[in-house]
């Protein structure tokens, strides 16, 4: 059954029709999936007893994310319920087509349910569905337009998978403006708002467990049930090994694990107490496999979930636990997406699972916790703690104190060398002859990633490289440091290492080191975990992952890392995926008996797949393209220090970022700003400014107050905006006029002239380091928006080569900072937005930020609440 544009509103007299529906409802119990809204399950539901039915006849329904906020807005539960059945209930209206899609190797029909409108919204979103459709190939439409009848009722039909059939006309992705000049041009700048975007809205499988959900919900931000997946994300997710996935930023990464961690979980149920019809489905799962997910007493699956941020660790937990409850068929309240984490460190948030891998009880699976949290419970695991060797004046206080005790966490803090004490407090003390012309940042990174924490260093006596082998790294291609650098550079380690001691204090490597020690010595004696999986991966060194191995000894299929170096802005992490995947063949595989035997066979022993997840489901392609600009500087220069993948691809065009004109930044601050502010506007709370540094972010605070938000480049990451304005980056930049360097790589690629009368120096790896780490902070900034990206700069002088090379590539336009793009540049924001977005950055630990912006939503006690924990922070520190 087809839904063409122009039949969509005529359609809706007759879907209200109760024959209509009774013939469409008999037809979606023969479907094997359908895309579908709740207003249909709820007649199914009441109708027919449809979840009765044997599984595989059951229909497979699924509701787009604007439905499902539209349907849980709803207050009244017998409103929600007459709508259910399709019926015009205060000008409501449901927008549905019918569409084809690739399902357990086969083609099908499926009915897609888009919105859920009053009567004044459903023109323009014909509109939009018509220019969506213009979109599509004649096959692509043929195959939607064909009928199948079973008797007098339509029924969807089916095909092989083979010949693919195409959805789109052409490549809209890269060629996405040409596809835009076919349609509408009054509703062709749909398309390139991200938010709104048909193209990446998130669709819904819909089962009774979902159902329970919809109607029982208080408002839509409570509802937490799985989206489906790409084809892209299935096929990872299905895959039974080990793997490792790569993804740049907004790709799915994190979805694609904490799925596949669900559905070891209804496997393990499924295998403990076989096939149970109650369950609630979950995207990504086989139907055959669906199982509710609740306590199986002895016999369950262990598995963790690591990665290294705490707010990020905190969110997947609370996102795991409503998938579980939704598995379960558990319709009670969840935590609302609104719910601020009043914590400081990650050990707050854990207080209720022990320090300990023995005997963990078993609901405390699955495990999501901190990589900090791993390695207090590994630590717990041994009769003598690191902490015990090392402050063993304090062994009794110890003893007294809970081991989550915040002021045991508060005393081991302030003993750890983090990169900001050891810029602060040790570097300036170094013999200026030994640091001259290196930086903090690289030599903190050669410290701990390198001399510390290479695993071939993890030698459990000696815990560091030698300096003969660390110099000789200077030989490798890859490396950036001259010989005479490197060997300063190892006077330094020791300096420092004998500062650290003398002060008592310690750091991260020192930690982990001290616990593979043990591991050779003692053993392992805690549990064995049967499945680990481990996000954000980039932001941990050699040696740490290989503590991993200890844990979990399911080296075939029990290990899934995630993560992208092109992210790598942690202060003293340095490594690429291909290293993590030598890792695991020489330091986890190379203990396995299959191993050895096929070694002694003369048989190679086969590597674990990596993956690449390509379609970006956060930006369009206009800041995608200049992302991949940035990405090809990373490849050209630095090609081991960040792994190669495909080009992401988008599905939305939208605007090219705009490199702003204006006398100086100051100026054009307070000229958005300034005029904001006379005028009675407001910038919108998904609008941000973007910095280099705490300096500069304290300077743009002092001109703007509380007119906008500001974060830094290192603050804003794992967050992400509408609209950034990315401040002075090149001229507060330390490489200054060795920016230059880039038109060494624009004539080798001839984006200019050879004989071009541009000056500039030849790359060298050691006077242009970096480079490396200044794109990859430019990286994580520019893919920071979702819509627009405006770039200004104070001067000429540095921002000049990047700005040559954007504008030869016609990735940006140029724009003067008048009166009318300022304004353009306003949008409002309600309270709702304010609120959000503060309980947002309340959560990452933003809290003067947070304050403005619950003052913004007028809401007086959480702007208390963060401003308090903003002095509990200040004064932690």
């Amino acid at each position: 059954m087809l839904l063409l544009p122009g039949q969509i509103i005529h359609l809706m007299d007759a879907l209200f029709d109760a024959g209509t529906v009774f013939g469409l409802l008999v037809m979606l119990i023969h479907c094997t999936k359908v895309e579908l809204s709740g207003q249909t399950l709820f007649l199914m539901l009441k109708d027919v007893n449809v979840f009765s039915m044997p599984l595989m006849t059951r229909p497979y329904v699924i509701v787009s994310d604007e439905f499902r906020k539209s349907f849980t807005k709803l207050k009244s539960s017998q409103l929600r319920r007459e709508l259910a059945k399709a019926y015009k209930i205060r000008d409501l209206y449901l927008i549905w087509s019918t569409d084809v899609e690739k399902s357990e190797g086969r083609y099908i029909q499926i009915i897609r349910i888009w919105d859920l409108l009053s009567q004044q919204h459903v023109a323009r979103t014909v509109q939009r569905l018509e220019n969506l459709f213009s979109m599509y190939t004649h096959d692509y439409m043929d195959h939607c337009r064909r009928v199948q009848t079973l008797g007098k009722l339509e029924v969807p039909m089916v095909w092989d998978v083979e010949p693919d059939i195409i959805r789109y006309k052409k490549d809209c992705r890269v060629d996405a403006q040409e596809e835009l000049d076919l349609v509408d041009t009054s509703y062709a700048m749909e398309n390139s708002k991200v938010r709104e975007s048909f193209l990446l809205m998130k669709f819904y499988s819909l089962s009774s467990g979902v159902a329970k959900h919809l109607l029982t919900a208080a408002d839509g931000s409570e509802v937490d049930i799985p989206f489906e997946l790409t084809d892209e994300e299935k096929m990872i997710i299905q895959f039974p090994l080990t793997s490792f996935i790569l993804g740049r930023s907004g790709t799915g990464k994190t979805t694609v694990l904490t799925m596949k961690l669900i559905q070891k979980e209804q496997h393990s149920l499924l295998a403990s107490q076989g096939l149970n019809l109650d369950g609630a489905d979950l995207s990504g799962v086989d139907d055959k496999n669906i199982m509710p997910l609740k306590d199986i007493g002895e016999s369950f699956v262990k598995q963790v979930f690591i990665t290294v941020s705490p707010k990020l660790c905190s969110a997947i937990k609370s996102h795991i636990s409503g998938l579980k409850k939704f598995g379960s068929g558990d319709v009670s309240d969840q935590p609302s997406i609104l719910h601020m984490h009043d914590i400081f460190d990650d050990q707050e948030e854990f207080t209720e699972i022990p320090d300990n891998f023995s005997n963990l009880p078993h609901e405390h699976y699955p495990l999501t916790i901190t990589y900090r949290k791993f390695l207090m419970m590994l630590d717990g695991t041994f009769r003598i703690s690191f902490f015990d060797v090392i402050y063993g004046e304090l062994k009794s206080s110890i003893d007294r104190w809970h081991s989550n005790s915040r002021a045991l966490q508060t005393f081991i803090e302030s003993k750890e060398v983090t990169y900001e004490k050891f810029a602060a407090s040790y570097w300036p003390r170094f013999n200026a002859d030994l640091s001259k012309n290196l930086d903090a940042s690289t030599v903190f990174t050669e410290i701990i990633s390198h001399i510390k924490g290479r695993y071939q260093a993890s030698n459990p006596y000696i815990g560091k490289l030698g300096r003969q082998d660390y110099v000789m790294l200077s030989d490798k291609r890859f490396s950036s440091l001259n010989s005479e650098k490197r060997d300063r550079i190892y006077n330094i380690f020791n300096t420092y290492e004998s500062m650290k001691s003398t002060a008592r204090e310690f750091d991260l490597s020192d930690f982990f080191n001290s616990l593979h020690i043990s591991l050779v010595s003692e053993g392992y004696s805690g549990d064995l975990v049967d499945f680990v999986y481990i996000d954000e991966v980039q932001d941990l060194t050699m040696t740490q992952i290989a503590l991993l191995k200890y844990v979990c000894k399911n080296f075939k299929e029990g290990f899934l890392f995630a993560g992208d170096t092109a992210q790598t802005i942690a202060r003293g992490i340095d490594f690429r995926f291909e290293d993590i995947r030598s890792l695991f063949y020489t330091a986890f595989l190379s203990e396995t008996e299959v191993f050895n035997q096929g070694i002694q066979h003369g048989k190679q022993v086969q590597l674990s797949d990596m993956f690449q997840l390509t379609q970006n489901f956060r930006t369009h392609c206009g800041i995608l393209h200049m992302a991949q600009s940035i990405m090809s500087l990373l490849y050209f220069f630095f090609p081991s220090s960040v792994d190669k993948l495909n080009p992401e691809t988008g599905l939305v065009y939208g605007e090219a970022p705009v490199l702003l004109e204006s006398g100086n930044d100051e100026s054009a601050i307070m000229a958005i700003f300034g005029e904001i502010k006379s005028k009675h506007g407001n910038t919108h709370a998904e609008q941000v400014i973007l910095v280099r540094d705490d300096a500069t972010k304290k300077q743009i605070v002092d001109l703007v107050g509380k007119q906008a938000l500001v974060l830094t480049i290192v603050e804003c990451k794992g967050l992400e905006f509408q609209d950034v304005l990315l401040y002075n980056f090149f001229g507060s930049s330390p490489l200054r006029n060795k920016w230059r360097v880039l038109y060494s790589y624009m004539k080798d690629k001839d984006i200019i002239a050879q004989s071009g009368e541009i000056s500039h120096p030849d790359f060298d790896r050691s006077k242009h380091h970096l480079l490396c780490s200044e794109l990859k902070q430019l990286y994580v900034a520019i893919t920071r928006t979702r819509q627009r990206l405006w770039i200004c700069e104070n001067t000429d002088d540095y921002c000049r080569p990047m700005f040559d090379y954007w504008k030869k590539l016609r990735l940006v336009e140029v724009r003067l900072l008048d009166p009318s793009l300022i304004q353009a540049m306003q949008t409002g924001s309600s309270a709702d937005d304010w609120r959000l977005r503060g309980t947002k950055l309340f959560n990452e630990g933003q809290f003067e930020m947070a304050t403005m912006c619950f003052e913004k939503a007028g809401d007086a006690y959480r702007e208390k609440w963060a401003r308090a924990a903003g002095l509990v922070a200040i004064a932690e520190r």
